[in-house]
């Protein structure tokens, strides 16, 4: 029996069920681009930054793992690979992305008469370029391939030779140290261009990190969702216990504190300063109904999150913590929204939802959801020759 038999099935189902919505999701999609280019691409880009979100979180959560360690990052490890493992995918759905920037859709900086009438972004005109975004956009993806690539090719080795010296675990440790450091660097700079340039007037020093923070949340929660969903099947069945579940939920609410910590600490500094060029960002996300959003997530992306993962017996109990990360990554995509959409001209005003926003995070999500099943059924579903999947017996007080 192989180690993932079990689980193939339900790995073939979940990849088949995703496909076929997200196809039809991504059908009606470019229907809605054809009628109403301008919203049907707008809505396009909130969608692509949640899914890539997650795959760049996958990216970031392997090499913090290589760097750190730890038993908690042993068994989510192949979902980490599948999820970098969709790089490919996330640079092809950058595209229309690009496209929609060169029609003048997407960011308003692309406007000649924009850029002369705006006195606040002189400074920024020679980055707010076309051809510069998309040389920043091939340079991201080169660095995170090059390293996510990489490792997935120690990865690959390790298991084919067994390492028992972990002689090439110390190579990916190495390898992934500095790597965690221009992970961070790039991923947030890209948040920058892709998320902040939408409203080219605005600047913050917190924000790229306090995104890449809100992602790498997403990832965990992401990941525990998928290890509970497995949990009784092999190759997990007999190797999780209640110390896995602890340890993921306990990083979940340590992402979940910095990212809450992060955001207020953004907001205090621009509300307090009133500068005109920092205000207007917050003035649209709390005014015309994206106010009330705005309290939903503070009190469900924050507060729930953060008392139920205090709790042990939470975070000891797959069903409980399951559905914490269901909750987290459905509030995730409440957030995303409100922070992309309000940044086009119009759609500020009042808080809709129009229905291209809902087929294309149905669509980006069905495919990147079946790509990303079928890497993982590809592979083992747990590392071979890991020591410390060994060390570990599963008890009564999972």
């Amino acid at each position: 029996m192989t180690p993932t038999q079990d689980l193939r099935p339900t790995i073939d189902r979940i990849q088949r069920n995703a496909l076929i919505i997200g196809a039809l999701g991504l059908i009606a999609l470019v229907i809605g681009i054809f009628l109403t280019p301008k919203a049907g691409l707008q809505s396009y880009l909130w969608a692509y930054i949640f899914w890539s979100g997650i795959t760049l979180g996958c990216l970031g959560v392997y090499l913090l793992h290589n760097v750190v360690g730890g038993n908690w990052g042993v068994v989510i490890r192949r979902f980490l690979e599948s999820g970098i493992r969709t790089l490919p995918l996330i640079f092809i759905g950058i595209i229309p992305v690009v496209i929609g920037m060169y029609m003048g859709f997407l960011y308003i900086w692309t406007k000649p008469e924009y850029l002369s009438a705006a006195a606040s972004v002189a400074a920024k005109r020679g980055y707010l370029t076309p051809w510069f975004f998309v040389v920043r956009v091939i340079f991201y993806f080169a660095i995170w391939f090059l390293w996510g690539f990489r490792l997935l090719r120690l990865s690959d080795e390790q298991d084919r030779t067994g390492d028992p010296e972990q002689v090439i675990a110390g190579r990916m440790k190495r390898f992934s140290a500095p790597g965690l450091a221009i992970f961070v660097f790039t991923s947030s700079w890209a948040f920058i261009d892709w998320i902040m340039s939408l409203q080219p007037e605005w600047y913050s020093t917190i924000f790229p990190w306090w995104f890449t923070v809100g992602q790498v949340l997403l990832t965990f929660s992401f990941s525990v969702a998928l290890l509970v969903l497995f949990s009784n099947s092999k190759p997990f069945a007999g190797i999780l216990n209640f110390q896995h579940f602890n340890d993921l939920g306990n990083l979940m609410l340590c992402f979940t504190m910095l990212w809450a910590y992060m955001g207020f600490a953004q907001f205090l500094i621009i509300w307090a300063e009133n500068l005109p060029e920092e205000i207007p960002w917050f003035l649209r996300r709390f005014s015309n109904g994206w106010g009330y959003l705005a309290f939903f997530i503070a009190i469900f992306h924050f507060c729930v999150p953060f008392f139920l993962l205090l709790m042990r017996f939470i975070k000891r109990n797959p069903k409980y913590i399951y559905w914490v990360a269901i909750w987290i990554i459905a509030i995730r995509l409440v957030d995303v929204f409100w922070v992309v959409i309000p940044s086009f001209e119009g759609r500020d005003k009042y808080l809709t939802i129009a229905w291209t926003d809902i087929v294309a995070a149905i669509g980006i999500g069905g495919i990147w959801i079946g790509f990303f099943m079928w890497n993982l059924k590809s592979r083992t579903l747990l590392p071979l020759h890991d020591p410390r999947l060994g060390y570990h017996e599963l008890t009564s007080e999972a």
